[in-house]
């Protein structure tokens, strides 16, 4: 009788031991994996955290029912454009997609600056008239020049509205009438502000090398003559000789 309860408590001893086994490494292997999906959450914030403050992106996302305004750009103030985004001093770059409704013909004028090398003392690069020209404009308080262009939309035939959506990417945006009409216009702009734009710029001007072989050609062209000129002098002064000589004989 008194094996049997022994075997009984010894039974029930390593139920009870294994049972507790079981529970602590349940426990343990819980712990292991909450501990292990919180360095991970962790480490992925830490990421997104870095990439947020490593970059100069930034969201924008607006709308306006605007009246157009004579244009603010130096000789422009004969034409009326609203302005949707502005130029930044640091040349920020903006890229997204315009969507207006206009009740005139308006431009979509896109701006890009600048013109000079970083330093708004620095002069606009030279550009031969042979490659055409564009519309430079400078800034007042000699900040620089921004290029300017002008994108006319297709409207449709006898229409009483405009309205078109357009990608775009360049340092300032507006709409834009060249002939001086008011307007008023609604739009929607989504676009990212993306920093500044690393400089690319790559100006020749063949001209300067036409000119100076051109004056090499005149140089030579001048040393033929000279070389001419002494070959006659020189068969002049032979026949004068000559006829010396002849007549002494």
């Amino acid at each position: 009788m008194k094996n049997q309860i022994d075997i009984s408590n010894l039974i029930f001893v390593s139920l009870v031991s294994l049972a507790s086994f079981i529970m602590l490494f349940t426990y343990l292997t819980d712990v292991g994996e909450l501990g292990l999906a919180s360095a991970q959450i962790s480490e992925e914030s830490n990421q997104i955290t870095t990439q947020e403050q490593g970059t100069d992106t930034k969201k924008i996302v607006q709308q306006g029912v605007v009246t157009s305004s004579p244009d603010p750009l130096p000789g422009h103030e004969a034409h009326q454009s609203i302005t949707i985004l502005r130029l930044k001093g640091d040349n920020t770059i903006y890229e997204g997609t315009l969507s207006f409704m206009a009740s005139k013909p308006v431009e979509v004028q896109i701006l890009y600056r600048n013109m000079t090398s970083g330093d708004t003392s620095t002069t606009i690069p030279k550009i031969s008239p042979q490659f055409g020209t564009m519309s430079i404009i400078p800034l007042p308080g000699n900040q620089g020049s921004v290029i300017s262009s002008l994108i006319q939309p297709q409207y449709p035939e006898e229409g009483t509205s405009f309205s078109a959506s357009i990608p775009f990417a360049g340092n300032g945006l507006a709409l834009h009438n060249l002939d001086g009409d008011e307007f008023v216009a609604a739009y929607t702009v989504v676009a990212d502000q993306l920093g500044q734009a690393e400089r690319a710029d790559d100006i020749v001007n063949p001209s300067q090398s036409a000119d100076i072989e051109k004056d090499d050609n005149d140089n030579k062209d001048d040393n033929k003559d000279d070389n001419k000129d002494d070959n006659k002098d020189d068969n002049k002064d032979d026949n004068k000789d000559d006829n010396k000589d002849d007549n002494n004989n």
